[in-house]
């Protein structure tokens, strides 16, 4: 018996002095989801090669940065897309049809701008929620951990700025009249573009006070929600494989004693 727990032992030593990925020369720094994942792959094999579990401090505080930064690249790129496609189809689309053309939306117009509109989120969440599958041990909670908080933190700060700026823009746009005509003027000339008949000030300021006023608001919290939603949710899945993992070592040290 003591032979073998000497054997394990000289196993688990050779595994982390020749894997451990702290210099440049064996560890590249990702830059890319990509990139994190190939290195969290590294990180899964070590441990599951282990018979012991490694120290969550064998993933360093650089190699912790080094993920923050690629997951909040990720996020801040999500999110811009994010940003760029939500209003447009969700709200100036929409109102812009029924307005103009007296026309609303189709059952499958709906359904194809709500995907469109999600499909950066969506995505990317799936994926990250699909790196999951390589949470092993303290080392790869560790990493994913990093990549996740990246992530969230910039959807934190850019969902929050939006959500800022669009309820500021609603409450400007009810207080101060002037301010819609300004508006009208900058892209009135836009939207004669796609009208086919010609159209007044007038009309294009009950449109902008119609539909696009109120809708800042409401678009506003749909982002600020969905940042939130879709920030947490690999967290979320990251506890469930937890919980999972701990619950397979309990029924194996059972099964174990009881053999």
């Amino acid at each position: 018996m003591s032979k073998y727990m000497d054997n394990t032992q000289n196993i688990n030593e050779n595994n982390i002095n020749n894997s451990a990925p702290i210099d440049d020369t064996t560890y590249q720094r990702p830059t890319s989801l990509l990139g994190a994942l190939s290195v969290i792959q590294r990180f899964y094999i070590i441990e599951s090669k282990s018979t012991e579990d490694l120290p969550k401090d064998y993933f360093t505080l650089q190699q912790i940065w080094d993920f923050f930064k690629t997951g909040f690249k990720s996020g801040f790129i999500e999110s811009l897309l994010f940003f760029a496609m939500l209003p447009f189809l969700q709200t100036i689309y929409p109102s812009f049809k029924l307005y103009f053309f007296n026309a609303p939306l189709s059952e499958q117009e709906k359904l194809i701008l709500n995907l469109v509109s999600f499909s950066p989120l969506v995505i990317s969440t799936f994926f990250l929620i699909f790196l999951t599958k390589y949470y092993k041990g303290a080392v790869t909670k560790r990493a994913l951990g990093s990549l996740f908080l990246g992530r969230s933190v910039a959807f934190a700060i850019k969902g929050s700025i939006v959500y800022i700026l669009l309820m500021w823009l609603a409450h400007k746009s009810y207080s101060d009249p002037n301010f819609i005509y300004s508006w009208i003027s900058a892209f009135g000339w836009l939207i004669e573009l796609f009208v086919p008949y010609q159209i007044n000030q007038e009309f294009l300021y009950m449109y902008f006070y119609k539909f696009i006023i109120p809708a800042l608001t409401i678009t506003a919290k749909e982002i600020l929600y969905s940042m939130v939603f879709f920030a947490l949710l690999p967290f979320f899945t990251l506890f469930l494989k937890g919980l999972i993992n701990r619950k397979k070592q309990i029924d194996n040290l059972k099964a174990y004693e009881e053999y």
